[in-house]
């Protein structure tokens, strides 16, 4: 079977390389040299330079070309076509897809994905980590996984992308969603209706996850611009399988007089809504509670719960877009992208 011409044009260009014709941060032809000297059409010169830049072999700069990358770089990415995507629960039920973009960003590229748990991986399995994976997006659960995880790998001189959380100290870049304002839409929305008791309640302490941190600022810039107490502190409770257990938080609530939630998350929202149920309370009569992330299970739940939605497929590609620039180029800026999140309105808050 005949090899395709872009293909014969790519090797061609690779042979130049790998020989010595092309040194690193020398310039390569341009889209119509190559398209001149094969005689091919523009379309195909182009399809050959983006594979090359793919393969990490050369990079670009808009409006100058296309140059070689530095030999280091080039016999790093020869062979590593694998990239780890590194999240903490071994389950997507209650974890967003991030998946569906981050490989939407890597069709018709050589790289593939492999998924790994964090708690499979131990501090001496980074060293392969950083040896056999061309890169890493990686989701911290709290900051005890950036400790572990994420200093090491920048040390390692891996390239790393971070989802969901802003790591400070190491100079990687993050791609979140915008948790601020998730928290603002959400108490607004209470507020919208009237309410002026409305509780953030939280499992994680506001300190320890800046993703939850941003959500209850949010939550308190609303308050505040509606004249309400801006200085309403979070409310802790432990998740639990178990509805009693929450009779104390319920107690707590009733008596001051709370009767708008806003919850870290919908797991959480939906157990405090499960243990109001049984405890003989309603929602929304006596209760409305938002959550945050849209799970599967938060249109499910009697009722169905009143939810932000982050755009977990736009983070995933984001974020796979840009590691793919790291990879290519070692000296890509970091960047601190912000994707929107979006109120799902439902029974949970609507009488």
């Amino acid at each position: 079977m005949t090899k395709p011409l872009y293909q014969t044009i790519k090797e061609h260009i690779k042979n130049d390389i790998y020989h010595g014709k092309y040194h690193a941060h020398d310039q390569l032809p341009s889209e119509n040299d190559i398209a001149a000297t094969f005689n091919v059409s523009r379309i195909t010169s182009k399809r050959v330079l983006n594979d090359l830049e793919q393969e990490g072999l050369i990079y670009r700069k808009r409006g100058l070309g296309s140059f070689v990358s530095p030999i280091e770089k080039i016999t790093s990415t020869r062979d590593l076509t694998d990239i780890l995507f590194i999240m903490p629960f071994p389950d997507t039920y209650s974890f967003g897809n991030y998946t569906q973009g981050i490989l939407q960003a890597l069709q018709d590229t050589p790289y593939r994905l492999q998924v790994q748990q964090n708690s499979k991986i131990s501090a001496e399995q980074l060293q392969d980590i950083a040896t056999n994976y061309a890169g890493i997006i990686f989701y911290p659960f709290n900051n005890n996984d950036i400790l572990e995880y994420a200093y090491p790998l920048y040390l390692l001189n891996v390239p790393t992308v971070i989802l969901d959380k802003e790591v400070s100290g190491v100079p990687f870049s993050s791609i979140i969603s915008n948790n601020f304002q998730g928290g603002y839409l959400a108490t607004q929305h209470l507020i919208d209706q009237e309410l002026k008791n409305i509780a953030y309640i939280s499992t994680t302490r506001i300190e320890d996850v800046s993703s939850v941190r941003e959500r209850y600022f949010g939550y308190l810039k609303a308050l505040s611009d509606s004249g309400l107490n801006h200085n309403a502190k979070p409310i802790y409770c432990n998740l639990t399988k178990h509805a009693d257990d929450f009779k104390d938080l319920i107690h707590d609530l009733i008596a001051s007089e709370i009767n708008g939630i806003v919850c870290e998350n919908d797991i959480l929202a939906i157990s405090i809504m499960n243990a109001l149920t049984h405890l003989n309370y309603s929602i929304p009569q006596d209760f409305k509670i938002v959550g945050f992330d849209n799970t599967q299970a938060s249109q499910f739940v009697n009722p169905p719960l009143t939810t932000l939605e982050q755009n977990f497929k736009q983070i995933g590609m984001r974020a796979m877009q840009h590691l793919l620039k790291i990879i290519q180029d070692p000296n890509t800026p970091q960047e601190r992208l912000i994707i929107d999140v979006s109120l799902i309105k439902r029974e949970s808050t609507h009488n």
